[in-house]
C-alpha cells in the first residue's frame, strides 16, 4: 500500500510517498497519524502543498537577495581605543547586529559568522547567512578613537 508521510517518522520524511505492507500502513502509520493513504484527493493535496512550499521558498530567496543588496551597500563604522599600537576592546556580533538594527535591518543573531570578534583596525568583511543559498558580505570598518 502506498502512503504519504505527513509527520516525520523512522519510515520517511514529510511529504514523501512510500510503499509499505497493508497491515503496517493501516495499523501503525495511518492509525498514529504518521501517514495518509494515496488516492486522487490526497495526491492533489500533496501536489498543492509541495507547490505552496516551493513558492514560499522562492519568496524567501527573493527577500534574502533584496536584503543582500542592502547589506552590500553598507559599511559599518566603529571606533576602538589604541595605545602604542595595541587595540583595546573588540567589536562583537552583538554590537554589529545592534548597529544594523539602527539602520532598520533586523537579522537573527546566528546569521553572522561564528566567533565574530574584530580586534584590529581596518576593514573587515563578514559573511552574513540570510538563507541557506544566500550569503551577503558586510563590511565593517574599525578606526582609531582619538
Amino acid at each position: 500500500m502506498k502512503v504519504i508521510i505527513i509527520k516525520d517518522c523512522k519510515d520517511g520524511k514529510v511529504n514523501q510517498i512510500i510503499d509499505v505492507s497493508d497491515g503496517y500502513a493501516k495499523n501503525y502509520l495511518i492509525k498514529n497519524k504518521f501517514a495518509i493513504p494515496v488516492n486522487k484527493k490526497t495526491s492533489l493535496f500533496l501536489d498543492k502543498k509541495l507547490e505552496n512550499e516551493k513558492n514560499e521558498e522562492l519568496k524567501k530567496i527573493a527577500e534574502a537577495n533584496e536584503l543582500r543588496e542592502k547589506i552590500h551597500k553598507i559599511i559599518l563604522h566603529f571606533k576602538l581605543k589604541e595605545t602604542n599600537n595595541v587595540v583595546h576592546g573588540s567589536i562583537t556580533a552583538k554590537k554589529i547586529l545592534k548597529a544594523l538594527e539602527e539602520l532598520h535591518i533586523k537579522l537573527p543573531k546566528h546569521s553572522l559568522e561564528d566567533h565574530v570578534h574584530i580586534v584590529s583596525l581596518g576593514l573587515t568583511v563578514l559573511n552574513v547567512k540570510l538563507h541557506k543559498d544566500v550569503i551577503a558580505h558586510l563590511r565593517v570598518k574599525v578606526e582609531k578613537d582619538e
